[in-house]
């Protein structure tokens, strides 16, 4: 989809096409923002996000300020400052697009195609939209819009792998486990049922678009840092790459989500870890799994459970 993206850019910037907009359709959290971002800091530019769901039909072109004075006093609009703050070459994402008032629409689709917002003439900028879903409520602005799915991780293997090695890499989690069974496990039960959304498109965008099911990577990724699981297959990810982590004497990627049952050899080497060996995220991981053992110690003390951690007598515990 990046690939797309940057010839689109490319391409408006030669030829300068205010029709189509662009418009990316795919799941909440499936990475629609994230490569609008990846695209604009790949051609060296500003990237402006606008939710068109927060817009009112008042705000878009901006407000008229009086001029002048006595007799003389007029009044000029202001654009508003997401107009004016542009500047040539930016990219402009315009976020839940197909969530907007009927009103806005009316404005905001003469603007993109004339590009001036009353008197003020936008820059040359290069404008996307991003929504859920490709139904519009309306044909002529259905005829206005380029849709463009987001890659499919359902029929595509290697958007499968990409969401895989993103959850690793964000949490911090044992490279291995991207290409694991749990790992493959959790994205068919989880993230996979969300892309279903696509198929309604692919029937032309005529019928409703399907309810949205399982988990985005993001609210994974987010439940998995706030140490509060509620998917069971994200849990046992978590639980198989410490398991792992253990036996390969690879500290630096233990991801506690509580003290409880903790490994002993863990538990016995994680103050000695040399933490100039560690990168940042494992830095703050093994902070906070300290902290989950440490409340967990406190809290079997004050009901009188007594805990012994036995220290690995292992040459490569810092096995970095």
């Amino acid at each position: 989809m990046l690939e797309t993206l940057l010839k689109l850019y490319r391409a408006f910037m030669a030829f300068g096409p205010t029709s189509p907009l662009p418009h990316l359709i795919g799941p909440p959290g499936c990475g629609k923002s994230t490569t609008v971002e990846t695209l604009a800091r790949m051609v060296g530019k500003k990237l402006h996000i606008i939710n068109v769901s927060r817009l009112s039909p008042l705000e878009i072109e901006g407000v008229q300020m009086p001029h002048g004075t006595g007799e003389e006093m007029v009044l000029k609009m202001l654009p508003a400052t997401f107009w004016s703050s542009l500047k040539k070459g930016d990219v402009v994402l315009l976020d839940e697009f197909l969530r907007g008032f009927p009103e806005v629409y009316n404005g905001l689709l003469d603007i993109l195609t004339s590009r001036r917002a009353g008197a003020f003439v936008l820059p040359e900028v290069f404008i996307i939209g991003a929504s859920n879903s490709a139904i519009a409520y309306d044909p002529a602005l259905e005829d206005r819009l380029l849709h463009i799915k987001v890659d499919d991780p359902r029929k595509d293997k290697k958007a499968k792998q990409k969401m895989a090695d993103i959850i690793v890499e964000e949490l911090g989690l044992l490279p291995d486990m991207a290409k694991s069974q749990e790992m493959q496990d959790m994205l068919t039960t989880e993230v996979l049922p969300m892309f279903d959304v696509l198929d309604s498109f692919d029937k032309g965008g005529s019928s409703a678009p399907t309810l949205l099911k399982g988990q985005s990577v993001r609210k994974l990724i987010g439940q998995a840092q706030l140490r509060h699981v509620q998917a069971s297959s994200l849990a046992e990810l978590i639980k198989m790459n410490n398991l792992r982590s253990v036996q390969a004497a690879k500290w630096q990627y233990m991801f506690l989500l509580d003290g409880k049952n903790v490994d002993p050899r863990y538990a016995g080497v994680i103050d000695q870890l040399p933490e100039d060996k560690l990168s940042h995220l494992q830095l703050l991981n093994l902070q906070m799994n300290r902290e989950l053992i440490e409340v967990e110690n406190i809290r079997n003390k004050k009901e009188g459970v007594t805990e012994t951690n036995d220290e690995s007598d292992d040459d490569d515990i810092f096995d970095l």
